[in-house]
């Protein structure tokens, strides 16, 4: 997955693929958007956001090529969010293999972070078979909770905790685990 080749994933309608210069403007977008980030943090400049891009390929490079990729649309090519793979690094997920997504809100209810998320767990079977996939999400986020259970994911209470990111009061900060054996 490493060196010159692009990391690509598809799906019927998405293609998860590595990071470019150009996904700026259509990731930033997602970032301004109130609805988006309303269970996710504070809204971010463009430069949070091009310092977040950089981010992830930091962490592509690390893991080996598996990250949170943008995910883009195959009908017009728009990057309409992100959706993958990383290690867990808060609370009780160090070092596990979680998947995450982070849809447009111009793109909710179609079916595009669910088909994403699938092909993601497919992903990561065929390369981790023998590990479990967890997520985490703020206890408020009844979506992303909604689109775990679907995707056959099981709430662990005895997981949940609080972001430690995130100050004491912040409605955000309680959060909750989920886990998906492959």
């Amino acid at each position: 997955m490493s060196g010159a080749t692009e990391f690509r994933l598809e799906t019927e309608r998405l293609a998860m693929r590595d990071w470019r210069e150009d996904d700026l403007d259509d990731f930033h977008r997602l970032h301004v958007d109130q609805e988006v980030m309303a269970t996710l943090g504070p809204l971010k400049t463009r430069e949070e956001t091009a310092a977040l891009i950089a981010d992830l390929q930091g962490r592509s490079a690390r893991n080996g090529g598996y990250t949170y990729w943008p995910l883009e649309r195959q009908e017009d090519s728009r990057v309409v969010g992100f959706c993958g793979l990383d290690r867990g690094y808060e609370g009780p997920i160090v070092g596990e293999l979680e998947i995450g997504w982070r849809i447009a809100s111009d793109c909710w209810r179609r079916g595009y972070a669910a088909e994403a998320a699938r092909a993601c767990l497919a992903w990561a079977g065929a390369n981790f078979p023998h590990e479990r996939v967890v997520a985490i999400t703020a206890r408020i986020n009844q979506a992303s909770r909604g689109l775990m259970g679907r995707l056959g994911m099981q709430y662990r209470p005895d997981m949940d905790f609080d972001h430690p990111k995130l100050a004491d009061g912040d409605p955000l900060r309680p959060h909750v685990t989920y886990v998906k054996e492959i």
